[in-house]
């Protein structure tokens, strides 16, 4: 099991995937590892970016990960304000021209397409976040 509550802010954030990387390292394929810090750094950068307009108590989230056959499940709570209704949308790549890429949009796509179970939910004034990244177990 891996807990953190964390100040959302890019520094917090990297030293909490640095954190985790030590933590499961031994117990989890690289590859799931990768796929797992990729969807982290995503969703919690994304929650640090938009704490900042919040107001006081937004800049707060709380991870929890644990180990379970299969997959880690993972669960990311914050006081920031409501995602938007159409994050969570099935979607694919939208056409592109290679010769004029976008910098950015493609997070929630990469979440949608590194996790299982994905669901969200709010109660009151709190966001939860919940997905599992399939792995092998090392053995």
């Amino acid at each position: 099991m891996f807990h953190r509550v964390l100040h959302a802010d890019p520094h917090e954030v990297r030293k909490t995937l640095v954190d985790l990387r030590n933590r499961f390292a031994e117990a989890v394929d690289a590859d799931a590892l990768g796929r797992l810090e990729l969807v982290l750094a995503e969703v919690m950068n994304n929650v640090a970016e938009h704490a900042a307009t919040q107001g006081v108590g937004a800049g707060c989230m709380h991870l929890c990960i644990v180990m379970q056959d299969g997959g880690l499940s993972c669960a990311i709570t914050d006081d920031g304000g409501k995602l938007p209704a159409d994050c969570l949308k099935p979607r694919g790549l939208p056409a592109l021209d290679p010769l004029d890429l976008p910098e950015g949009g493609f997070g929630w796509f990469l979440i949608q397409g590194l996790t299982q179970s994905l669901c969200y939910y709010r109660e009151d004034h709190r966001n939860c976040l919940a997905f599992t990244v399939p792995y092998h177990q090392v053995s």
